[in-house]
């Protein structure tokens, strides 16, 4: 199967009526960069590192269906999880009047919980909303909390953990990636009619979410059209449990992930989870640090920026499209940016020849703070590379630097909004709601596919 791919090219594969502006970053059409509203999710097997490695990059939502080949956790069910991890320490999700603070209350070795069904916090109201909605609270062990003390079990029982999360890396994934695996890793468990309400994360990086042992329902959807004078909300969360379902929120996609099975997506979209196996479902759910989905950034900016739930990834994304320069305290219009942008080509063109390269952008553009994945060099450079063709045009460059400036002025102009005031455009039409302040544009053309 192929995968839809929209680039940031003013003339391809965009649909001008999703932008702040003419002259802003252009947004891709969901339907022609994930597939129609509703359609079957993307499924592969025997997938390459390079394919994997496109499709993470852009943000696709996919499923791999041996993602598990080999891997040191695969089958692995409640049982054998509370049999191999006595000791460790998890908590029942939504039980806020009981455990208001979050403490680790159940321990895995205590097997009561794997057949479990207790209502959360708050389950009526949300069955009131969206009567799809999970009516039991999963438990929750949150690997990704360990801090080197023995609130989530004895470090012993952490560190056998991460020995076989190490080995269960996926086969097309570089494994590099164990340490940001182990650094994010929730077990999600619990029996049938269990799971996680729809919600937005704050992760800035994409999300795989595997199935060790049962079944697990998904719905998702991608973050909220934003249309111009919807304003913005910068210093709060917005999609926190049960936001979603108040906006009558729809799924884009809804589907099965069974066991030995992985879903991929990027940052940002709202999710919901349901264990559908007549048994206990164990899910392992964790983050990758490489490749960061660079193009989904750009093409999705606009969203992205305006939604404080991801306003941890602002700088960094920032710095892609900035050279890694300190961001001005007043954006460039489009046509004096086009200036600039002209200036930062040819000062990065060392050779003279009209395009630019990886390794002149590691030349002219700052590493970033040490550690950082990728370099600021690299993730600025892929910002850039809009075909994905290893190499930077004048044109790629100039047009794309000058529109994220009138993008960000644009954004500078939105009003802040408490949470409860934000209305986002919730629909998937192929000509968005007029309602927020935004006008009818044309489409651009159709994208390439990958």
């Amino acid at each position: 199967m192929k995968l839809a791919i929209g680039l940031v090219a003013a003339s391809e594969g965009l649909h001008p009526s999703l932008s702040l502006c003419e002259k802003c970053l252009q947004e891709p059409l969901e339907a022609e960069y994930y597939g129609a509203p509703g359609s079957p999710v993307p499924r592969f097997s025997n997938y390459s590192t390079e394919e994997f490695r496109r499709a993470a990059l852009l943000g696709k939502v996919f499923v791999v269906s041996d993602a598990m080949r080999s891997a040191e956790f695969a089958g692995w069910s409640c049982e054998k999880m509370a049999t191999e991890f006595p000791e460790a320490k998890m908590r029942r999700e939504y039980d806020w009047e009981k455990n208001g603070k979050d403490h680790n209350l159940q321990k895995l070795g205590d097997q009561k919980w794997i057949t479990t069904t207790e209502q959360g916090e708050e389950a009526a109201d949300r069955l009131k909303q969206d009567q799809s909605t999970p009516p039991f609270a999963p438990f929750y062990w949150g690997v990704r909390e360990f801090k080197g003390d023995n609130s989530l079990g004895p470090k012993e029982t952490i560190m056998k953990f991460k020995d076989n999360l190490v080995k269960s890396v996926p086969y097309f994934l570089d494994p590099k990636n164990a340490q940001s695996m182990f650094a994010n890793t929730e077990m999600w468990m619990g029996a049938q009619k269990t799971g996680a309400r729809a919600h937005m994360d704050s992760h800035c990086i994409s999300t795989l979410g595997y199935v060790l042992k049962g079944k697990r329902r998904w719905r998702i959807g991608p973050i909220p059209r934003v249309p111009p004078g919807a304003g913005k909300v910068t210093k709060n969360v917005v999609f926190d449990d049960g936001v979603a379902y108040a906006l009558k929120w729809k799924p884009f996609y809804e589907f099965e992930v069974e066991e030995g099975e992985a879903l991929f997506f990027p940052p940002g979209w709202i999710h919901e989870t349901y264990n559908t196996d007549p048994g206990c479902t164990n899910a392992l759910t964790t983050q990758f640090a490489m490749p960061k989905p660079i193009h989904y950034y750009r093409n999705y900016y606009n969203r992205m920026r305006r939604v404080g739930d991801l306003s941890s990834c602002w700088e960094e994304v920032a710095g892609w499209a900035n050279f890694g320069n300190r961001l001005p305290k007043a954006y460039a219009r489009y046509d004096e940016a086009v200036t600039q942008a002209e200036k930062q080509f040819t000062k990065l063109d060392a050779d003279k020849d009209g395009q630019l390269t990886l390794e002149e952008f590691k030349k002219g553009v700052p590493a970033g703070r040490k550690g950082i994945t990728p370099p600021t060099y690299e993730g600025s450079f892929l910002w850039y590379d809009l075909d994905l063709d290893d190499k930077v045009t004048k044109e790629e460059l100039v047009d794309t630097f000058a529109r994220w400036s009138e993008t960000e002025f644009h954004i500078g102009q939105e009003k802040e909004k408490n949470p409860e005031r934000f209305k986002p455009d919730m629909t998937y039409d192929a000509e968005p709601s007029k309602k927020k302040g935004g006008k009818k544009k044309g489409k651009g053309k159709k994208g390439s596919e990958l």
